[in-house]
């Protein structure tokens, strides 16, 4: 670092003569790099906007989709239950709370969607 101050340290008690060419050339292309990542950076906000509204427009579509994914999960539960209920298993309790348990899941993860995008 002290490569780089002295040298413009001593140009500016001295004059420009005798700052090397080269690191003025760098020096005027880091800061016109810097200054267009920041300029970059600033027009970035309009596409995270953009992208949160096109994101929160499949905000319904998702959530009747988890709704029916946990209606199949009913009747494949209840078919379940049934089959385990006449073969005389004993973890009929088992198989109804898991049911219960994910059906549970998955309507209120549908329910809980809408509070990810406001």
């Amino acid at each position: 670092m002290l490569q780089v101050i002295n040298p413009i340290k001593n140009a500016l008690q001295q004059g420009w003569k005798n700052l090397p060419k080269k690191r003025i050339a760098s020096f005027v292309g880091m800061f016109l790099f810097c200054a267009v990542a920041t300029y970059a950076s600033s027009k970035g906000a309009g596409g995270f906007t953009k992208a949160t509204t096109e994101i929160s427009s499949y905000q319904t579509p998702v959530s009747n989709l988890m709704k029916a994914i946990a209606a199949v999960i009913v009747l494949v539960g209840a078919f379940n239950v049934y089959f385990k209920m006449q073969n005389g298993d004993q973890d009929v309790k088992k198989t109804v709370m898991m049911t219960i348990g994910g059906c549970v899941a998955f309507v209120a993860m549908s329910e809980a969607l809408p509070m990810f995008f406001k």
